[in-house]
């Protein structure tokens, strides 16, 4: 009898390894915390398949990945390429060799998609897992790919991807770089770093640290109990979009006059360009609402932030660093 790691649910996968499936065991000592007198023992199995995936807006690419880190490039092959790692962590090699194999995963199509996931299995004679156990997913997907990833307690990366992406996680981070076409994220204590963003792009954090470069398309956010920050570019924001409460909100673009702005703070407070302060005077203790249009038409900005400030600058202001 076998009993399932009680946080999670596993799905079950074949018992043996199809042609292009290549395996292999290495370890690697590292140094253990000071003080703990032992090195980690760490044992890799490695997996690798090619699974052909002629038209990537047809199939769906599933990604359930727990104890993962997930990265995901676009390609312009019509095929998916996974390459996994499944590591146990242990100061007794022995103990890492054999919990190595709880690791149990799934790299195949499945009806009108593709599934690829992991998990653990502890059997019931082995008592408590002693490892600790991680997996590392690297997956080149086609660039239009329909792709929809779930993971826990890992990070993400996500490059040069241009179909519609879904991705859902908590107690990780994703990172972003070079998205276009269609983007839904949501997050539960879990950060985001994205640069050149220039997709559709909806996004829903709870207890996040957003950071937002280069930032273009069409963007709806709802942020609570977390940090946002955004450097919208001039050349490719279309419109944005924050809904926020209890949640620090920066804006920095280049210059003041590259956008339209619609700014509410309610029980919170504006922090705006001294040019600004005479302009916009603060007439409520409990709501401050700022409309501005340049003499062009710009692209719209629009905020309502609810018990938290919200701060706009220009890029200038901003040391280098933190950019």
């Amino acid at each position: 009898m076998r009993r399932v790691f009680p946080t999670i649910r596993w799905p079950i996968i074949s018992a043996f390894l199809g042609l292009g499936y290549l395996l292999a065991i290495s370890s690697l000592a590292q140094t253990a915390p000071a003080g703990a007198g032992l090195a980690v023992q760490v044992v890799t199995k490695v997996v690798e398949k090619t699974i052909p995936c002629p038209d990537g807006m047809t199939q769906r690419i599933r990604i359930t990945a727990r104890k993962a880190d997930v990265t995901v490039k676009g390609w312009d092959r019509p095929l998916v390429g996974v390459k996994l790692r499944l590591l146990a962590k242990h100061t007794d090699r022995a103990v890492a060799e054999r919990e190595v194999a709880y690791h149990q995963y799934t790299l195949q199509p499945n009806g009108a998609s593709i599934d690829l996931s992991n998990g653990f299995v502890i059997p019931q004679r082995a008592g408590r897992l002693q490892s600790q156990m991680k997996a590392i997913y690297e997956v080149s997907v086609p660039n239009r790919a329909d792709l929809l990833i779930n993971d826990s307690f890992g990070d993400i990366t996500l490059h040069e991807l241009s179909g519609e992406t879904s991705v859902q996680f908590e107690y990780g981070k994703l990172t972003l770089n070079d998205i276009q076409g269609k983007l839904t994220v949501k997050s539960d204590y879990g950060d985001l770093d994205g640069k050149s963003l220039n997709a559709q792009f909806t996004c829903t954090a709870e207890k996040a640290t957003i950071n937002l470069r280069d930032h273009g398309g069409t963007s709806q956010i709802q942020s609570n109990y977390g940090k946002l920050s955004i450097f919208p570019s001039s050349s490719t924001l279309d419109e944005l979009s924050v809904e926020a409460e209890h949640t620090q909100v920066t804006l920095v673009p280049l210059k003041i006059d590259d956008f339209s702005y619609d700014l509410r703070a309610i029980y919170g407070q504006l922090f705006l360009p001294p040019a600004w302060s005479e302009q916009f005077p603060r007439r409520s203790k409990e709501q401050q609402h700022i409309l501005y249009q340049p003499r062009l038409r710009k692209p719209l900005i629009k905020v309502v932030n609810k018990s938290s400030p919200t701060h706009l600058f220009t890029a200038s202001d901003v040391p280098v660093g933190s950019r």
